[in-house]
């Protein structure tokens, strides 16, 4: 499988999340944002990018991940995290004193309306998690955790650019990262009709 990479630097250590936090990361963790396309990965960083600091080109690099290297789906990352939260609740009711949590909850169940009737805490936890790719907060805090846990050496989560693409996080921690290679990078100079 191939993933993609716009960056100044070639290698795959990490060391940007190491001095700034991302969409599904803390600042502190070393984390590798790619794309499943390269478009994806132009959308992403220009999205990021001061129409006046546009650099004159930009270095695309194409990322190979070998075809039997275990992907933690998008998914799974949810449930995961579902189940992280969930283990201590015997019932399967969800307790939390993060009270700006469980605000974002409530006004899960709010718009879920009646349906939510049906729905056990766990249930609602998870619509919560699939339409939470906007919430800073909750992003962060799922994607830390796994990159913590170390478990998988690649994460595949929605973009918040585009909603139907994924990023894939590389877990530079992971014993399996050593697999990812870089292996190509194609220089191309910016379209000045980008941002206009």
């Amino acid at each position: 499988m191939d993933l993609w990479r716009i960056s100044k630097f070639t290698d795959l250590s990490g060391r940007g999340g190491l001095v700034v936090s991302g969409r599904w990361h803390y600042r502190g963790i070393p984390v590798v944002y790619c794309c499943d396309h390269p478009s994806t990965a132009l959308l992403e960083t220009l999205v990021h990018m001061d129409k006046s600091k546009i650099p004159p080109s930009f270095q695309l690099l194409r990322i190979t991940c070998p075809d039997n290297l275990v992907i933690l789906g998008d998914a799974d990352v949810f449930s995961k995290a579902t189940d992280a939260l969930f283990a201590s609740e015997s019932d399967g009711t969800f307790a939390t004193t993060d009270n700006a949590l469980a605000e974002r909850i409530e006004r899960t169940r709010k718009r879920l309306g009646s349906v939510v009737k049906k729905m056990s805490d766990r249930q609602i936890f998870v619509q919560f998690l699939l339409n939470a790719v906007d919430d800073l907060d909750v992003s962060q805090a799922i994607g830390s955790s796994l990159l913590q846990a170390c478990e998988f050496p690649v994460l595949r989560v929605p973009s918040a650019v585009m909603p139907t693409a994924r990023n894939y996080l590389i877990n530079p921690l992971h014993p399996d990262a050593a697999q990812i290679k870089i292996a190509r990078t194609y220089d191309y100079p910016f379209d000045s009709r980008l941002l206009r």
